[in-house]
């Protein structure tokens, strides 16, 4: 019998199978501490991160609210900590932390986060924070308000609330002060196309000398000056408009311009033809008598004819108010950037709705005033860290040039010209909203890879393509505005003033 106990227990001694067991139990335990550890620390790093973006968050508010005493600035970013760090937030945090140090603002917070797997070696809870600093000195300004100023803002009160919007976001960032050297504004109105100055006419910018083909598309003599034909009428002045340029080097882009296609011809919509042509068209500019067009025989007058003829203004004289060498040519000028707040406010009072909708045409101009280069040059160098650019754009309507009407110009005359000549897409004018929105987006991507910030309001627009358009043309999807009603207008200025106000993380 003991013969048999002690051969039995030499062969459990000698079994491996019995070995691997046992290391096995003996070294479960620790791989599964290891394993629940990783757990718990990548739980804990979690909530470090949110912790921190919610920190961010309260220390860029703090440090962009203005006329509050320390103890109101601690609370408002207590407010904005637990806005983005709810209380059913995994993980514990403690009190808001807000110290003011000079210029620098920084914001602290503590908490802990309840482990798991680490119980298993009595560790109960992770200690984790964060911290951000802030500093308050003023970001330099650089701001384009693009603004729409076409017939429809005329409509329940549009123009007056986006002016009154429009004016306390300016106010806010001028705060008590006339003049900033830390903030400069323009105010881009348009409408068909961009009114740059009736006093730039003899910039060398300007294509006074019918240098470009665009100059004188319109008309039947190659190189037929514009102001010219502006001299021609009896009382008629260039308004200042121009067209845009042609060609890829040019049209949708802040190229300076020098010589040739790089110039801007001045803007003239021509008198188009009489209603007793025998096209049948009622046309929408016709504001002369086509007389016999040039052919001494008035019964074989042809419209397209007629209308490119250009003798007929000699001492002929604009026989409507409405119609016009100047017609969708915003009344009011461009005001270049400018650090006087009494300058802007002025001009965003003089604001005055006409024409129609021209998108691109606006922000191709918003770009230029703040471009360093001509045709304006009080902008600040691309890429200098001391100042930051903007365009705000505000439009109540979608790109609309009566695409494909207007007898053979199939199309209303506009900074792109006709849809006939071939500016518009297919010169049918059947494609013209389409390519107006393409070429949107194309300036939009062109002014962000320029590092220019653009925020968007749809004012009152309805039509799910152009709220697309714009969503997709701001910088991110929360810097565009979706159709506010004339009492929202003026928080969303205000959210777009406080947004520009924010101060970047120092660390």
């Amino acid at each position: 019998m003991l013969q048999a106990v002690r051969l039995g227990f030499g062969r459990f001694t000698r079994n491996k199978k019995g070995n691997v067991a046992i290391l096995f139990g003996l070294a479960i335990i620790p791989i599964l501490l290891g394993v629940g550890v990783a757990v718990d620390y990548g739980r804990a790093l979690s909530v470090r991160s949110r912790m921190a973006d919610a920190a961010d968050a309260a220390a860029l508010a703090v440090g962009s609210w203005q006329g509050l005493n320390e103890a109101q600035l601690t609370a408002k970013a207590q407010q904005f900590f637990d806005a983005n760090y709810p209380v059913t937030s995994l993980g514990t945090a403690g009190t808001l932390n807000v110290a003011f140090v000079g210029d620098d603002i920084k914001v602290s917070v503590s908490g802990s986060v309840p482990t798991t797997f680490m119980k298993l070696a009595n560790i109960n809870s992770v200690d984790v924070g964060a911290s951000t600093v802030v500093t308050k000195k003023q970001r330099n300004l650089e701001i384009a308000l693009v603004l729409d100023t076409t017939g429809s803002m005329s409509w329940s009160g549009k123009m007056w609330a986006m002016q009154s919007a429009a004016k306390t976001m300016v106010q806010d960032l001028f705060k008590s002060k006339s003049t900033s050297e830390t903030l400069k504004i323009a105010v881009v109105p348009f409408s068909g196309a961009v009114n740059v100055g009736a006093d730039k006419k003899n910039e060398n910018w300007i294509d006074n000398k019918a240098k470009s083909d665009i100059s004188y598309e319109d008309f039947d003599k190659k190189g037929v000056k514009v102001f010219d034909l502006y001299d021609d009428l009896k009382g008629e002045k260039w308004a200042g408009c121009v067209r845009e340029r042609e060609g890829s080097a040019y049209e949708l882009t802040d190229a300076t311009p020098s010589s040739g296609a790089s110039l801007f011809a001045p803007y003239f919509a021509p008198d188009e033809p009489d209603d007793d042509h025998d096209d049948g068209n009622h046309y929408v500019n016709d504001y002369i008598s086509d007389g016999d067009c040039g052919t001494g025989k008035w019964w074989e007058r042809k419209p397209d004819k007629c209308q490119r003829y250009t003798g007929k203004y000699k001492n002929a004289s604009v026989n409507s108010s409405s119609k016009g060498p100047d017609l969708n040519c915003p009344p009011r000028a461009v005001t270049p950037l400018t650090s006087n707040q009494g300058q802007v406010i002025s001009s965003i009072e003089q604001l005055q709705p006409k024409g129609y909708t021209v998108i691109p045409a606006g922000l191709l101009w918003g770009w230029r005033v703040l471009s360093p280069g001509e045709p304006f040059t009080e902008g600040s160098a691309y890429g200098d860290e001391k100042w930051v650019k903007a365009i705000v754009l505000l439009t109540d309507g979608d790109n609309d040039v009566n695409a494909g009407g207007n007898g053979h110009n199939k199309s209303q005359y506009n900074a792109f010209g006709y849809a006939a000549e071939g500016h518009l897409g297919s010169t049918s004018g059947s494609n013209a909203v389409s390519t107006l929105n393409s070429k949107t987006l194309t300036v939009c991507s062109a002014i962000k890879a320029q590092g220019i910030l653009i925020y968007t309001i749809g004012f009152q627009v309805f039509n799910s393509t152009t709220q697309n358009m714009l969503k997709n043309c701001a910088t991110k999807p929360d810097m565009y505005y979706n159709s506010p009603s004339n009492s929202e207008l003026a928080g969303v200025f205000k959210d777009i003033a406080q947004g520009l106000s924010e101060l970047r993380i120092a660390q």
